[in-house]
């Protein structure tokens, strides 16, 4: 039974890379960091862009020699950090400050999405290693919140959950400059750095502050198509 599947499975690659080739089909996984901010509403701490990441596949259809159409289907985790100073009293009645009473928070607020841009790529120079793309994307959110950290060691660090205050669609706008390295016929490398802007208000007329709420995130990919 195991020699069988493992037939099957052998035929199916073969099959699915020779109809690769003859349709001008390129496949590949990737993965990157992630630089990412959140607009359009008034912050009420210091906040800052936050490192993250995501990882995907991509597929991309040859117009021309020049010309592709292509489309990344992602895991985009996008985080904004904020951080500042707590006063903490421990005596609610008589306001007398602990030895400790001023300890550091810092707050980081994250979405985590499935991203799909469809984009136009455009390759050039001589041997067309140099590239750009653009087009729009979709964003469906899986899941978001805050994770809350502290210096206090009485208080633990909290994760909370706010999916249900946004909005579970995105649309936005990609761009980005990348190149190829040819490593044989059929088989690249790449670096791009991309821009994503998101242009939809993703927060609900319920969300807690009552403010839109809009994304920004710069993408370093590296990947591999076959």
């Amino acid at each position: 039974m195991k020699k069988i599947i493992f037939l099957l499975f052998t035929i199916t690659l073969i099959t699915f890379k020779t109809t690769a080739q003859e349709s001008k089909i390129k496949f590949g996984v990737q993965a990157g960091l992630n630089y990412s901010s959140f607009r359009g509403y008034e912050s009420f701490s210091d906040e800052k862009p936050g490192f993250s990441y995501l990882f995907g596949v991509s597929l991309q259809y040859k117009l021309n020699e020049s010309l592709s159409l292509r489309t990344d289907l992602n895991y985009d985790r996008k985080t904004q950090i904020a951080k500042g100073d707590v006063i903490y009293w421990y005596n609610s009645d008589t306001p007398i400050l602990s030895q400790d009473a001023v300890y550091s928070l810092k707050a980081t607020s994250y979405l985590n999405y499935i991203t799909l841009p469809v984009m136009l790529k455009f390759n050039f120079t001589r041997n067309k290693s140099f590239y750009i793309n653009g087009g729009p994307y979709l964003g469906y959110l899986l899941k978001s919140g805050v994770k809350y950290e502290t210096s206090r060691q009485q208080d633990p660090d909290e994760n909370l959950e706010d999916t249900k205050y946004k909005k579970s669609m995105e649309f936005g706008i990609s761009a980005g400059f990348g190149k190829e390295f040819k490593l044989n016929d059929n088989h690249n490398i790449y670096v791009e750095l991309r821009e994503n802007l998101g242009l939809t208000n993703i927060a609900k007329p319920a969300m807690p502050t009552d403010q839109s709420m809009k994304t920004n995130s710069l993408n370093l990919i590296a990947g591999f198509t076959f």
